[in-house]
């Protein structure tokens, strides 16, 4: 499985990033035409979400074999999930991998991510580096409530006992910060999150 970030595969400007969780219900249409939309983990099964790419850095949740044999499109797993999901993924085509960097996010200091993807920050905090690697200068976010157990359609993630706020949003905070103010790449969010970032403003229509 060939590594996505020295593929050649190389994303568009503007890239939606659609997390699983309830806010982004009532939001998904409000997803810019042309974007490039990237669904992480279970928000691949959103009826109302066209991804282009879906990400996976865990591929052993009871709805995993649902969204495996749903999707056609491009796909990213961590080699973690990847070897989790053979012999289902061997040979499948529009399949990348990544090495997941154990050496995390941080929650005061930004730490590097040219040309690699860091632990720490959730599978949407993967996307955004994903999208970040691969060119994107806009990165917009979807369903990433940074906060509670539950999933769009109402089920529970027994694997998340984060709270209020997950600890995660602290790690992204701070990379979030480095990309608008560092990269001048600009991040916003389409539905609420507990993560410091601001509402999306659509452009304004040309008179």
């Amino acid at each position: 499985m060939p590594d996505v970030l020295t593929s050649g595969l190389r994303l568009p400007e503007c890239v939606c990033v659609v997390a699983p969780g309830p806010n982004g219900r009532g939001a998904h249409c409000l997803i810019p035409p042309g974007a490039c939309v990237v669904a992480v983990s279970k928000a691949v099964l959103i009826p109302e979400v066209k991804a282009d790419l879906w990400m996976m850095t865990h591929s052993h949740q009871d709805w995993y074999a649902a969204a495996d044999a749903a999707y056609t499109g491009t796909r990213v797993y961590s080699y973690q999930a990847a070897r989790s999901a053979r012999p289902r993924l061997a040979g499948r085509p529009g399949c990348y991998g990544f090495r997941l960097v154990q050496d995390q996010l941080h929650p005061r200091v930004m730490k590097p991510i040219d040309g690699l993807i860091r632990r720490g920050g959730t599978v949407t905090g993967c996307a955004i580096q994903l999208a970040y690697n691969l060119g994107a200068r806009e990165i917009l976010l979807c369903g990433a409530d940074m906060s509670g157990d539950a999933y769009f359609d109402g089920s529970t993630n027994a694997e998340r006992v984060h709270g209020d706020t997950w600890i995660a949003a602290a790690r992204l905070n701070v990379m979030i910060r480095w990309l608008r103010e560092a990269k001048g790449v600009s991040v916003a969010t389409l539905s609420p999150t507990r993560l410091e970032v601001p509402a999306y403003a659509p452009p304004a229509p040309r008179s």
